[in-house]
């Protein structure tokens, strides 16, 4: 279901990022008569896909692993070690979605004028710093403390990757792209279910099984930001591994899919207007697809049996999004994914085997 909010996502980001800057070569937009070679734009997408894509699947694998390594902590003695009875427990997790909804439209605006290049890995550090120091806590208050600045360092993540690429992709090579890194999604159920068994088996220091989960893995988060950090171009003309030519040809392509839709090349000159914030949050898409959250766990082996049907998701989300830019279509794939889902519910309501239950 996340994936159908994913695909109107990606096509609105689109349609209001045209005026993104795509850096100084770029001074209008090239009328329609304006030719890039066909060869030229392969190799341009493919740079773009070697040099970027990874370091984002990265970065969305370990927001996964973060944001969820607190149900894989309360198998392991969390709920017990500080007295989460009652509703606390889920009141944490409730904590956690508060800033990050609040927080994701106010940092793409902030995003544009300081560079993704740079924003999008200081917030992985932010978070990672958070994720660790969720390790430390003694008690109930300092891991709501904990899990509120989680999702204020994450909430501006998700669309500022999607604006991030929007940079570098047209419109029909971007879906593609958010679903290479958006399959981190469920690679992180899997992975970070088999990284937590080990690191539960952690005594050290006078900290035992479950703060190690958030520690190791808030320390993995800080370095993986510190290094990317250097490694993403906060435009395509900045692009270190292309050419002059190359960079030229990348700027002048967004400009081309543009098809004129701003005729304004730097961010600066962009004029705030309320007329696109509620088209946005008008737009029938964006209403029908949010409805699908609200239609939306345990010892070793259950950590161990969430690997398969999250591996299932991985491929799924790279299949699903590779077949919607072949096809230039959204509607079709998302109404396919959701018919699937329709049977997965109807095996998990009906009384029957628990294999039954686990394959839906």
């Amino acid at each position: 279901m996340a994936a159908s909010n994913l695909f109107s996502r990606a096509l609105n980001t689109k349609e209001t990022s045209e005026t993104v800057e795509y850096g100084e070569d770029l001074k209008q937009i090239p009328d329609d008569n304006y030719t890039i070679d066909p060869a030229l734009s392969q190799r341009i997408t493919y740079k773009f896909d070697r040099h970027i894509i990874p370091w984002l699947f990265g970065l969305w694998l370990l927001a996964f692993i973060d944001r969820s390594n607190i149900g894989n902590a309360r198998i392991d003695g969390l709920s017990e070690d500080l007295k989460l009875d009652g509703n606390k427990f889920n009141i944490a997790l409730t904590v956690f979605y508060i800033p990050y909804i609040l927080i994701d439209v106010p940092s793409n605006w902030f995003l544009k004028y300081c560079g993704a290049g740079r924003y999008l890995p200081g917030l992985l550090i932010a978070w990672g710093i958070v994720g660790m120091c969720t390790g430390f806590v003694k008690d109930y208050g300092g891991l709501l403390a904990c899990r509120f600045f989680l999702g204020l360092c994450e909430g501006g993540l998700l669309g500022g990757m999607i604006l991030y690429l929007s940079m570098f992709y047209r419109r029909h090579e971007l879906l593609f792209r958010i679903g290479m890194f958006y399959c981190a999604a469920p690679l992180s159920g899997a992975f970070g279910g088999l990284l937590a068994t080990g690191l539960a088996q952690i005594h050290h220091g006078g900290y035992n099984r479950w703060p190690w989960i958030f520690i190791v893995e808030g320390v993995i988060t800080i370095v993986y930001g510190l290094v990317t950090i250097f490694f993403l171009p906060p435009t395509p003309s900045y692009a270190k591994f292309l050419t002059e030519d190359e960079k030229h040809a990348a700027v002048h392509r967004m400009g081309l899919d543009a098809h004129g839709a701003s005729a304004t090349s730097k961010v600066e000159s962009e004029r705030f207007s309320w007329h696109w914030v509620r088209m946005a949050i008008l737009n029938v898409n964006t209403i029908v697809l949010s409805l699908n959250f609200f239609a939306i766990i345990t010892p070793v082996k259950a950590q161990l049996f969430t690997v398969p049907p999250n591996m299932a998701g991985f491929f799924a989300v790279i299949l699903c999004s590779f077949l919607s830019d072949r096809i230039k279509g959204r509607g079709p794939i998302m109404i396919g994914c959701c018919s699937i889902a329709i049977v997965g519910y109807i095996m998990l309501i009906v009384k029957t085997r628990p294999l039954v239950h686990y394959g839906g």
